[in-house]
């Protein structure tokens, strides 16, 4: 499966007339905020010359969220929303290095460059079909999602220098979105056992066994607790809620959830108070279906959209501090080319 079959992204809206103005998107993607996001800076880290990985339309496949929001667009046609759930960008623990996938003659691949702008990009993974990655919690390991002889499997590869790859996954298994506990010692993942079906999995690395916990996917681990972690399941209706799992009471809470949306891919902020995530969302002006960012308090509460750009704004992660946020998006580009941003959080 190729990386860019995967996000699913909407074909540009066009006005329903038949003059040749009327051909032309809605929207301006070059803006780099709209009228929501005022007050927030906004800063480009990476350039088209650094061939962010580029999302095209797909839809259904492993791996993917499904966002299916019947009821909206009548009783027949039903709109799929779906997007790529493991993160695609990773900051050092120092926020000094920003990691993002390049995509370069037909492979994707992990690039590393300064967090400021500007700056030359260095390569740090070598293969053919890289999907997603995450930092070490000690600077030391990327952590990647890469697709071999048609499954999904995690690697490890040293975030300095060198090109070993140490294989975590079975060659016959579909695991995804690999997260490394603060001890260095345990790997959290999500394994694929059938469409919109996940399961939550951890690799001893001292003893090299597998354990499997419970249901679910995007593993965001808690510093202190490393019986509990925060993670997406799917609903019934193919909905996606954010959701609080203790390995070691069984006790299992809802976080987020809003019928006829989808959240995904936690991130718990740097004080503990916040959770970062992907949503689906709709611009009211233009009417574009996209995805956006949100936050919401660990106890449920404050939902907050932060981003209402009609273009998509995904995989948002934190800087150390919890003071920046940064991201995937379409915005600043005509082409609607994805690049690198940077913005403040000062709730």
């Amino acid at each position: 499966m190729m990386r860019k079959e995967v996000l699913a992204l909407l074909a540009a809206v066009l006005v329903a007339t038949g003059s040749e103005a009327a051909k032309k998107p809605k929207f301006d993607y070059s803006v780099v905020f709209v009228p929501e996001e005022g007050g927030v800076k906004f800063e480009k880290i990476t350039e088209d010359a650094d061939m962010v990985a580029e999302y095209k339309q797909g839809r259904n496949r492993t791996g993917n969220l499904v966002k299916k929001a019947t009821g909206i667009f009548g009783s027949v046609k039903t709109n799929v929303l779906d997007w790529w759930v493991i993160p695609q960008i990773a900051l050092s623990p120092d926020g000094k290095r920003i990691g993002y996938i390049n995509e370069k003659n037909g492979t994707t691949n992990v690039m590393i460059k300064s967090a400021a702008k500007g700056g030359a990009s260095i390569q740090r993974t070598f293969r053919t079909n890289v999907e997603g990655f995450s930092w070490s919690p000690d600077g030391n390991t990327i952590c990647f999602t890469e697709v071999r002889g048609g499954h999904h499997g995690i690697y490890l590869v040293d975030a300095n220098q060198g090109t070993v790859v140490r294989q975590v996954s079975g060659g016959n298994d579909n695991d995804y979105g690999g997260v490394i506990s603060p001890d260095g010692n345990t790997i959290f993942f999500h394994r694929g056992e059938g469409y919109s079906s996940y399961s939550l999995w951890s690799y001893d690395r001292k003893t090299n066994l597998f354990s499997n916990y419970s249901r679910g996917m995007t593993a965001c681990l808690i510093p202190g607790n490393k019986n509990t972690i925060y993670c997406a399941r799917f609903t019934d209706n193919n909905e996606s809620e954010i959701w609080r799992v203790n390995f070691e009471t069984g006790v299992e809470e809802v976080i987020l959830t809003q019928p006829g949306k989808s959240f995904t891919t936690p991130q718990l902020s740097p004080d503990g108070k916040w959770l970062l995530v992907t949503g689906s969302s709709k611009s009211e002006k233009e009417g574009i279906d996209n995805t956006d960012i949100f936050v919401v308090r660990t106890d449920g509460t404050q939902l907050t959209q932060l981003t209402y750009h009609p273009g998509n704004d995904l995989s948002p992660i934190w800087s150390p501090d919890g003071h920046s946020i940064f991201f995937l998006s379409q915005r600043g580009s005509a082409d609607k080319v994805y690049n690198v941003w940077r913005m403040d959080f000062n709730m």
